[in-house]
């Protein structure tokens, strides 16, 4: 990804957050959940990435990211825009949790629109961390480039 991408892809996200922060001021803005296998079609035909978040309702994490990382305005309007997001409990999907190795909670995964697995975050992730993964994923900047690089395009 070169600088021009990276200051464009920053622009964009600059807008979108000002329409989020109208969306929450106005207590509407929140992440457009689907089901797994809905999230799998639709990813599919809308040629986005897939975001599963793995979850159970005694997790502690799990709760923290829910009421602090999911309620972020830019991280709302980023996953709305650029993803479809699932979210998984392991409780009620365990043979699921298997199929992608979960092994400790929260656990997020993120696969291509064709289901092609990209890769996995295990543990708590706050906002602003969370929103430069988001961007790292949706760029695709993962296939040229580490993540440090990315952020550090980013900051330069």
């Amino acid at each position: 990804m070169n600088r021009n991408s990276i200051v464009v892809t920053v622009l964009i996200a600059a807008i979108v957050l000002s329409v989020a922060a109208v969306a929450v001021a106005a207590g509407t803005a929140k992440v457009n959940w689907v089901d797994y296998e809905t999230g799998l079609v639709r990813a599919q035909e809308q040629g986005k990435p897939l975001m599963v978040n793995f979850t159970a309702e005694w997790c502690k994490f799990c709760k923290q990211m829910k009421a602090e990382t999911y309620t972020d305005p830019a991280v709302i309007a980023y996953l709305n825009e650029h993803f479809l997001a699932t979210m998984v409990d392991t409780d009620e999907q365990q043979e699921l949790a298997r199929q992608y190795y979960v092994r400790g909670l929260p656990t997020i995964w993120f696969l291509t629109s064709d289901a092609e697995k990209i890769t996995n975050l295990p543990g708590y992730i706050d906002a602003p961390t969370f929103l430069q993964i988001l961007g790292f994923i949706a760029s695709e900047a993962y296939l040229t480039m580490t993540f440090s690089d990315y952020v550090a395009g980013l900051e330069g």
